[in-house]
């Protein structure tokens, strides 16, 4: 984008959100939470979802004032776009598929156009337009904020009392073995370089074979634009090899200061500052899959994440960044991966986990809500006879065989279930391929006109 063309495309920017006819929302949520699901649906129900039957609680639309949504022309020349069309393209196969995660920061801008309720603004303009950006960023990126506030020394010994819980001490014994025979002078590229790759690997261990949350620095895992950047080169050392001096914990003090200022800073001040609303999605299934250490640390990553929607005089972000968020939707994913009559159980089990969380809020905090969704339906509902009894069941095509499959898949818990409870039972809630879908028709859902309503609705009066 040129020098001119910048200017004016800011310039577009300030007049809109002067004038209250501008909306950035930020759409996250940790590896595998379906949030490019959730953004090609949002764009589809938007410029394709004008069938008022199927978005019952978007109230501008059931009222009739809904005149239709684009992708905007002035999609910014130096953000990544996202892949909107490719990931149409995906759904619209034989046999349709889902599309490929995104890894990094994408943008895409919409323009609405609804006819406004208030009686002068009706008698003046026949409609109004709302400038809509998307942009979509990995959950990953929100847990590094805690490390503002912590020495390399203090992140250290952070993380190696996570490593020591039971669910990773197996898993971190290996790198620890490693770290112990590393010579703490030697801070040659090939040294470093070599530990990074070690952390790296524990940190993907973590996450496949334990169902771990936290993993810090969040960009080590999804490196975005700084993929092979020196300060990415960044590990926490042994507590007992933090006593002493060594050019090793130098070196990698000085990575951590710099990640702290030239990563975290900007990304809370350049991007997460600006934004107005902000979705959040949770895999709450997966997380119940996993065990209950899973589930525990899930809370705790939330617990991390919802500081970063606090905004009291108190706040570390407020004296930093002073962002602007007044809503944040949390959504508990993949609601089409149990029966119907499980989604109050899945809402109240998401509710939970954020309880404690907004409990030890000190701050103001933006407006929330929770609410459970499936941003393209994967499944039909219904019921079969059983044992005499009527059983409702789901059917769809599971995720690693194809082959269509008819089950309950089980009973979520509404509350946070103990570690007793998955001693003796093990949570296997399935994972479906896409159906195949009408290209001309709206992306089948589960409730994205709630989170529409919540998100736009009272910027559309």
């Amino acid at each position: 984008m040129s020098w001119l063309g910048s200017i004016q495309y800011h310039g577009r920017q300030w007049g809109n959100r002067t004038l209250d006819r501008h909306l950035r929302v930020g759409v996250t949520g940790l590896s595998g939470a379906g949030k490019t699901a959730f953004i090609t649906s949002l764009v589809h129900q938007l410029t394709q979802g004008d069938q008022a039957q199927h978005l019952p609680f978007f109230s501008v639309l059931q009222q009739g004032r809904y005149l239709g949504g684009r992708l905007a022309q002035n999609q910014p020349m130096a953000i990544p776009r996202f892949p909107y069309e490719q990931n149409l393209q995906y759904l619209a196969g034989q046999p349709a598929q889902w599309p490929p995660s995104t890894t990094g920061w994408s943008q895409l801008n919409l323009t609405l156009r609804y006819r406004p309720t208030g009686a002068i603004r009706s008698r003046l303009q026949q409609h109004s337009e709302l400038q809509l950006e998307i942009i979509d960023y990995p959950g990953e990126w929100l847990l590094d904020l805690p490390m503002l506030q912590q020495s390399y020394q203090q992140w250290s010994a952070f993380c190696w009392q996570l490593f020591r819980q039971p669910h990773r001490q197996t898993l971190s014994q290996p790198f620890a073995e490693l770290l112990q025979t590393t010579d703490l002078n030697d801070v040659s590229e090939l040294q470093l370089q070599r530990l990074t790759d070690g952390y790296r690997q524990l940190l993907l261990s973590f996450s496949q074979q334990a169902g771990c949350y936290l993993q810090q620095p969040g960009r080590l895992l999804v490196p975005g634009e700084l993929a092979g950047a020196p300060m990415l080169q960044l590990l926490p050392l042994l507590p007992e090899q933090l006593e002493q001096t060594s050019a090793l914990a130098s070196r990698l003090s000085q990575h951590y200061q710099t990640y702290c200022d030239y990563v975290i800073k900007p990304f809370y001040r350049q991007h997460f500052s600006a934004l107005d609303r902000q979705v959040v999605l949770v895999d709450g299934l997966a997380a119940l899959n996993a065990g209950y250490a899973a589930v525990r640390e899930l809370q705790q990553a939330l617990g991390l994440i919802m500081q970063s929607f606090r905004y009291g005089p108190a706040s570390l972000l407020h004296r930093l960044f002073k962002p602007q968020i007044s809503k944040v939707l949390f959504a508990a994913s993949k609601a089409d991966h149990v029966t119907p009559e499980q989604h109050k159980a899945l809402t109240l089990l998401l509710q939970q986990l954020l309880r404690q969380p907004i409990k030890q809020s000190q701050y103001a905090s933006a407006k929330s809500e929770a609410m459970a969704l499936a941003a393209i339906r994967a499944s039909k509902s219904g019921f079969v006879e059983h044992q005499g009894q009527r059983q409702a069941v789901l059917s769809g095509r599971d995720l690693h065989t194809a082959t269509t499959q008819t089950l309950f898949p089980g009973e979520v818990p509404a509350e946070l279930p103990t570690a007793e409870l998955f001693a003796r039972h093990q949570f296997q809630f399935p994972a479906f391929l896409p159906t195949d879908n009408n290209p001309e028709q709206p992306l089948p859902h589960v409730r994205m006109d709630h989170a529409l309503e919540f998100l736009l609705g009272d910027k559309l009066l």
